[in-house]
């Protein structure tokens, strides 16, 4: 029977590189993590690259390639989104997304979000995070990682895998662990669209770990802006929405804001952001994962009114994250679970 007791604020895709609004985004995130006495923060990628001053400082190789897709001139509020995290007194832990190396490498974002390595564990109130890097690309049967944006040269079937190494550490961590564990990624490893490739192979990791003890309890994700969860190997695969919006391409370009607006963060358009900031409190203790959402409206059309479709993610789009309690014990179900 699990005795412990953790509870933490968890939100994914910030896009400071995107958002004009992010940094009362942080501000709405900080207070209600507070208010809640959340042991820790918990991101799950996607929030912003380092800003022209730290690259000069830490990586000036990198400073001279900084001009990544999502290129903008917003780093003060980059430091100030740093200072009011650093301040808030509250641990942060993560995992990096493949846009935080838009303009660096691994080895830099790491530095600059605060990250041990790409991959690692931390433990608080009973459970172990394994926070998992999902940023690999399968070329010629060689696992590279993701570096100043190069994944944009490569097909999504070659994109996002943990690779064989991470796998065999990851099954050595579960065996290993005193504690449940629940795995942290940003590609999602539970979907079947947009999702880490070899998701399946973690499926079943997961079913030989939690033979005769229930070794895995969740997994969370973020990446693809959506709300949802799916059960595998009897465990839910929770994937977490973006605290900003959901990119639907320019090909959907709809003016949001402004005209000035859309100036200034010129791939604001092909996103639907959210009004309000989207993030949950997560409290897993001997009852059950219970996760504590938010809900929000779309500033302007929703992505389907736009055309948008609804086989583009495997979750429905919606603006919000739902409010559930999930078991700690097996799942039966296999596949999307009801919301």
């Amino acid at each position: 029977m699990f005795t412990g007791n953790v509870t933490f604020a968890v939100f994914s895709d910030l896009h400071v590189d995107i958002m004009p609004d992010a940094v009362p985004r942080m501000q709405v995130l900080l207070r209600r993590a507070r208010e809640e006495k959340a042991d820790f923060l918990l991101h799950l990628g996607d929030i912003m690259y380092p800003e022209a001053d730290f690259l000069r400082s830490f990586a000036p190789q990198s400073a001279a390639r900084r001009a990544g897709w999502f290129q903008c001139e917003r780093d003060d509020e980059k430091r100030e989104i740093r200072r009011m995290i650093q301040e808030s007194g509250l641990p942060l832990f993560g995992v990096l997304g493949n846009h935080d190396m838009d303009a660096c490498s691994k080895e830099t974002a790491c530095r600059y979000l605060g990250l041990p390595a790409p991959h690692y564990t931390f433990d608080a109130g009973g459970v172990r995070f394994i926070a998992l890097d999902t940023n690999y690309i399968l070329e010629d049967g060689r696992y590279v990682d993701f570096d100043h944006c190069n994944y944009s040269r490569f097909r999504t079937r070659e994109t996002s895998w943990l690779g064989p190494a991470q796998r065999a550490w990851l099954e050595e961590q579960l065996l290993s662990s005193p504690y449940p564990c629940v795995l942290l990624s940003h590609a999602p490893l539970g979907d079947e669209l947009l999702n880490a490739h070899d998701g399946p192979a973690v499926w079943e990791i997961v079913r030989r770990a939690n033979r005769g003890r229930r070794r895995v309890i969740l997994a969370l994700n973020g990446h693809n802006h959506v709300d949802g969860v799916c059960a595998r190997a009897g465990v839910p695969f929770l994937s977490v929405n973006s605290i900003s919006n959901i990119w639907i391409g320019h090909e959907y370009d709809c003016v949001r804001y402004s005209e000035t607006i859309s100036r200034l963060y010129p791939h604001l358009k092909g996103c639907a952001p959210y009004w309000d900031a989207l993030f949950a409190i997560v409290r897993i203790d001997g009852e059950g994962i219970h996760v504590q959402g938010r809900e929000s409206s779309y500033v302007g059309p929703s992505p389907y009114e736009l055309g948008f479709p609804r086989a583009a993610s495997y979750h429905v789009s919606t603006p919000c994250i739902r409010s559930r309690t999930l078991p700690i014990t097996e799942i039966p179900d296999e596949g999307i679970l009801p919301c």
